[in-house]
């Protein structure tokens, strides 16, 4: 099929083209209703299961060194079983408070309602989360010889002693909501 090619004829189609563009343009523009109404609602978080979490945290390297954080973990998970209770446990490099600090943030944010931080360099950052995050309990696991951070709970013993509080705190928690 052969096109006109006159400049007139090429010169009308063009402006046709860019009309029909602009009006379909236009009309899906204009056609938007952004009242209120018809906006949907703002996502937020929340607890859909309505379990309370508790959530085990600590250095990699400081975790993996330390016989209480495997059995610390078992507890929670037990504790998991018996009650309404979801636990997670998150183990990042972190050599600083100051590094460790978003990680413990972060937890909080996800709506842990117990973290529990095994170590020196989480220790260390805790009284800063605690002040930041008032609806969230914070514990510590320290050992001995290790300063026990201000302003938080501190769990010290034996690795079953440690365990056993943990797995006591992790079900003493409130229900969400609550």
């Amino acid at each position: 099929m052969m096109f006109p090619t006159s400049p007139h004829v090429r010169w009308a189609l063009g402006l046709v083209s860019a009309l029909t563009v602009a009006t379909v343009v236009a009309l899906l523009t204009l056609g938007t209703d952004d009242t209120a109404d018809n906006r949907p609602a703002p996502v937020t978080p929340s607890n859909i299961a309505g379990r309370r979490t508790a959530c085990l945290t600590g250095d990699t390297t400081e975790a993996g060194n330390r016989t209480d954080t495997s059995t610390i973990w078992a507890a929670l998970q037990e504790a998991s079983q018996q009650g309404q209770l979801n636990v997670q446990q998150l183990f990042p490099a972190a050599t600083t408070a100051d590094q460790a600090l978003p990680y413990l943030a972060g937890l909080a944010a996800q709506h842990c309602d117990l973290i529990v931080a095994v170590g020196p360099t989480f220790g260390q950052a805790l009284n800063a989360a605690a002040k930041a995050n008032p609806h969230t309990s914070f514990v510590a696991v320290t050992v001995e010889g290790q300063p026990s951070p201000a302003g938080v709970a501190t769990i010290t013993g034996s690795d079953t002693d440690k365990a056993a509080e943990v797995r006591r705190q992790a079900l003493a928690l409130p229900s969400p909501g609550h």
